[in-house]
């Protein structure tokens, strides 16, 4: 959950891929802006605590509102680099892979949408929450963000394929490793990601981010590419 997700412009992320993960067929495939309310869906259901945190409990439907007319504002750039995994015509599970090359660029959307939406004190609070999950891009590094996937497809490979769909893209924009942060206490998804290739390297410890999020402590997990 990001209040930015533009990406790289290029020729990469074009064809979408058909996975067969155990009993569920998905169709792995670049977003489109009309995917916008089904992803922010899956983030909402994914990361309550970060969505509770960066724009309050009473605040929640503004902040979705807020993100999705940032996405708008940006157009189809902010949606490069995300993928969404379909099952039988419906968006089941998304990821981001980013680059260095992402980072800014936005022409001020974000700060502009979350003023109109959200007014000027809850989106100044916003914004500042969600900039203490920002991380600095490495040149070599494709690094994974929002990995989400609806509650009833979980367990049934659908990460998986979103994750192996990231770890093609990355290759093909020449990086060499995938980087990605998951909350220290989760358990669940790093024993998936060492599943996949994945390893700690270092902690990360935030004392404002526990006071908007209830965790201050994220995992950095890498996984190299060649």
């Amino acid at each position: 959950m990001t209040a930015s997700s533009q990406a790289l412009p290029g020729p990469f992320g074009q064809s979408a891929h058909r996975t067969a993960v155990g009993p569920l067929p998905v169709l792995v495939r670049p977003a489109r802006l009309d995917d916008i309310t089904p992803i922010l869906a899956l983030h909402r259901e994914a990361f309550a605590d970060k969505f509770g945190g960066a724009f309050g409990a009473k605040a929640t439907d503004q902040g979705v509102a807020a993100l999705a007319a940032t996405w708008r504002r940006q157009g189809a750039l902010a949606l490069r680099g995300m993928f969404v995994a379909e099952h039988e015509g419906a968006v089941i599970g998304t990821t981001t892979v980013r680059t260095w090359e992402m980072a800014g660029g936005d022409g001020g959307a974000a700060e502009i949408a979350f003023h109109e939406e959200l007014g000027h004190w809850r989106a100044t609070r916003s914004l500042f929450a969600l900039s203490l999950l920002d991380h600095q891009i490495g040149h070599r590094e494709g690094f994974v963000t929002d990995v989400a996937v609806l509650a009833p497809y979980r367990r049934g490979g659908v990460a998986q394929a979103l994750l192996a769909r990231a770890e093609q893209e990355a290759l093909l924009r020449g990086r060499r490793f995938l980087g990605l942060y998951v909350s220290a206490r989760n358990e669940a998804a790093r024993n998936l990601y060492r599943h996949l290739g994945f390893y700690d390297v270092r902690v990360r410890r935030s004392f404002l981010a526990w006071l908007f999020f209830g965790q201050g402590r994220w995992v950095y997990m890498r996984k190299d590419l060649s």
